[in-house]
């Protein structure tokens, strides 16, 4: 791609250990984003009893851009701003941490949202003394790595010196887009369900090229409201071409799992798809892009950790 717009992608990997038994559910995100929720509120908010609606500072409060995002302005197509902070977790699997046991998950901040990095990891210390799932169980924060390349991370704060480093280097468009897939075999599969809406409805299945135009979409949002102007990739690509080169195997099947609102006080039955897509021909065309949503997540939920995958 020619002239892209900038854009940065600023990920990072948490490294937490138990002060008392912590309860993981087989999905944490919903639980850890809650959680980090009612951290940041109680660091963040000055005025304790009223609502975001209610609040002179709204406008201009850290929790309201990164926890209960809002567009500032209409602008052209965008109904709903997706969140400039998503939370997940690593890997799925419900366990039962012990004292002194360490867990790991990881959050990424958008563009200019990662100007609120100290608010974060801030507010991840608070969540250790609140509590997390069942029980409240206490952490201590440890480490957080930033993740400056696809194999190399760079630690910016430990518990020891209880300091935080700033770090320029990210994950940028300008670079991924400069990537190339020098062979004809790549495997999509994912990390967490991809929860997909293609025209209306749910989907139990995946084609190409959905994934790609939700990629697309989801990178020209974020890139406008929180990078340096609105990235189009298909701008200077004949997808149609492209696509003909590539052949698909798709297999992906259904999952429902729990999980706890916060805000409703209600157990949710929430699902997506699971599975992987085998592509064989000439990826590279598309790989950029691919490789993209693999940082930035896709579909419905994103915000606490949904619709993760990886390439390889």
């Amino acid at each position: 791609m020619k002239d892209t717009a900038a854009f940065s992608i600023h990920a990072y990997e948490v490294k937490i250990k138990a002060k008392s038994p912590i309860s993981i559910p087989y999905f944490p995100g919903s639980m850890l984003r809650g959680a980090f929720g009612v951290a940041l509120k109680r660091v963040i908010c000055l005025q304790k009893n009223k609502s975001c609606n209610d609040c002179l500072l709204s406008n201009s409060c850290v929790y309201r851009f990164l926890f209960e995002t809002e567009v500032q302005k209409p602008i052209k197509g965008i109904i709903s701003a997706p969140h400039p902070l998503i939370i997940y977790p690593l890997s799925l699997g419900e366990r039962m941490m012990k004292r002194g046991s360490i867990y790991r998950f990881g959050f990424t901040l958008f563009g200019r949202a990662t100007s609120y990095l100290p608010y974060v990891v801030y507010a991840i210390t608070e969540m250790g003394k609140i509590g997390i799932g069942r029980g409240k169980g206490r952490f201590e924060l440890i480490e957080v790595r930033k993740r400056i390349s696809d194999k190399k991370t760079k630690q910016i704060f430990n518990h020891k010196e209880n300091r935080l480093i700033s770090i320029d280097d990210c994950l940028e468009s300008k670079k991924i887009f400069k990537k190339k897939w020098r062979g004809e075999r790549l495997i999509i599969e994912t990390i967490t369900p991809l929860r997909l809406k293609i025209r209306g409805k749910l989907r139990d299945n995946l084609e190409l090229r959905d994934l790609l135009f939700i990629i697309a979409h989801r990178l020209k949002i974020l890139s406008l409201l929180y990078g340096n102007g609105e990235i189009d990739f298909f701008k200077d690509i004949d997808l149609d071409r492209v696509l003909k080169g590539i052949n698909v195997d798709a297999h992906f099947k259904w999952i429902d799992f729990r999980r706890f609102s916060r805000r409703q006080n209600v157990y949710l039955q929430i699902g997506g798809i699971m599975g992987r897509m085998l592509l064989t021909g000439a990826i590279s065309p598309i790989y950029p892009l691919l490789k993209i949503g693999e940082y930035v997540h896709i579909g419905k939920n994103t915000a606490f950790g949904l619709g993760r995958y990886h390439l390889k």
